[in-house]
């Protein structure tokens, strides 16, 4: 199955009439999380079910106060939860034995730790020692900075360091995000290549040993914030492409040179790829936006995990009520939450009319003997598509008055034509689809065909 998703216009032949919004995540109340042990502004968690037990888990990073720990150090953690929403610490001091433990849900010890994210399940690694790797900022005392290093996790509850392994060269922020690129049969790194350094670089591996130099792949320009810097960027692996959750840091410019880029909000965008490598932008609108003063978000959030559950994603992130760099100042003060948001299927970026009737055609594409699939959100509208030759030429019986309209939502519609025809019934061939909408929300196209670059000979 292949899919168009909408956040340019490069598999359409035509669009009128429909305009690209950003999604609208909603937030889950429930699901807000305050660790009682912990301050988590900078948590950036990472969250996973188990497929067999259906349980969840959360790995993330909580910042002590001072009379416990370095304020430049934070602790390994982990919360558990039967459902995703509703999290529970558990007590691992029977199942991890920690001679520094300051909490009860610590991993491991904080002797070397720094700061992680990217705690990661591989796919490929199911069975081994290594199923969970996780990337961390290590403590020195050196004036450089931290060091990066990986650990890793037979059960993702006993941790040990891979001795002499190194992500990166040099001492950075912890943002570094892993996720597997079919593409190039590589695992890829979106990171920061120097400490301080607030934009997008990729690296990868294939043996998580031996990492390549990071590559510079995106930064702000032109079209962001004054002087916006690009905090991190998790990815997400998403059906036939990459979805970017972009960090962006809209700092004060104004601020004296001790402080400058220390305050400031941080909101998330969105960014994807169709290799995994080069990254674009898309609308710039807040996809999870800064909430009102004093709710958890107002300050910060950092979208970090995304799990596909059901017709719905949902995303976990670390928030702060105040601007970025205020915890540093009252690591005591408990302004932080992990918080969870949820999206339709493909919600990322849709397709609306801004009045009355919109109208898109697609590309050619080399369409098999599959129904498409339509997912698309037209409670009090109307929906119709029409099916045409690879000049462009409607063909008889596939029209937009033969449509069955669908009025309702639904994330896999699949139109039927009069007398009950459907479109595999044209066989092996190629089309276009041309999609007519009112009153309604366009997310995406799926079926089985290939998107055709060259046009067809008449």
């Amino acid at each position: 199955m292949s899919t168009i998703l909408f956040f340019d216009d490069w598999n359409l032949h035509r669009r009128e009439n429909l305009a690209r919004h950003i999604g609208e995540a909603t937030l889950v109340d429930e699901g807000i999380f305050e660790d009682p042990y912990a301050d988590t502004a900078w948590g950036y968690p990472r969250v996973y079910q188990d497929p067999e037990s259906g349980g969840w888990r959360c790995y993330y990073q909580g910042q002590l106060t001072d009379s416990q720990l370095d304020r430049r150090r934070r602790v390994p953690l982990l919360a558990e939860s039967d459902d995703g929403i509703h999290w529970e610490i558990p007590d691992l001091s029977d199942r991890v034995e920690i001679s520094d433990r300051l909490c009860p849900h610590q991993l491991f010890s904080v002797e070397r730790f720094g700061q992680w994210c990217g705690v990661y399940l591989d796919p490929h690694a199911t069975g081994t020692d290594e199923l969970y790797k996780g990337l961390v900022s290590e403590y020195t005392d050196s004036e450089s900075g931290p060091r990066s290093s990986v650990v890793a996790s037979p059960d993702g509850i006993h941790w040990r360091y891979l001795e002499g392994v190194r992500y990166n060269p040099f001492g950075i922020d912890p943002s570094a995000y892993p996720f597997w690129n079919p593409y190039r049969q590589s695992y890829v790194l979106a990171l920061r290549e120097y400490r301080g350094v607030r934009r997008i670089h990729v690296s990868e591996t294939k043996d998580w040993r031996t990492f390549s130099d990071p590559e510079w792949a995106l930064q702000p320009d032109a079209l962001d914030t004054p002087c916006a810097e690009i905090y991190g960027m998790p990815v997400i692996p998403y059906e036939d492409m990459f979805v970017g959750l972009l960090w962006m840091f809209h700092t004060d410019p104004a601020v004296d040179a001790a402080s400058k880029y220390l305050m400031g909000k941080i909101d998330c965008q969105l960014a994807y790829s169709l290799n995994g490598w080069h990254f674009q932008r898309t609308v710039r609108e807040p996809f999870i936006a800064n909430t009102a003063p004093g709710e958890h978000g107002s300050g910060c959030l950092y979208p970090s995990s995304a799990v596909i559950y059901g017709d719905t994603i949902r995303i976990y992130s670390s928030t702060s009520k105040g601007e970025h760099g205020q915890i540093q100042a009252d690591p005591a003060s408990r302004q932080a939450a992990i918080v969870l948001h949820t999206i339709r299927r493909d919600g990322f970026v849709y397709l609306e009319p801004e009045g009355g009737t919109g109208e898109l055609i697609t590309r050619s594409l080399r369409w098999r003997d599959a129904e498409p699939e339509l997912n698309v959100s037209a409670a009090h509208g109307e929906v119709r598509v029409q099916v045409m030759d690879g000049l462009g030429e409607s063909i008889d019986g596939y029209r937009y008055e033969d449509c069955m309209p669908m009025e309702g939502d639904s994330t896999a519609w699949t139109p039927v034509w009069g007398e009950g025809r459907k479109l595999a019934a044209l066989g092996d061939r190629i089309i276009r689809l041309g999609v007519r909408l009112a009153n309604g929300r366009l997310y995406a196209i799926r079926g089985d065909f290939e998107i055709q670059l060259v046009r067809p000979s008449p």
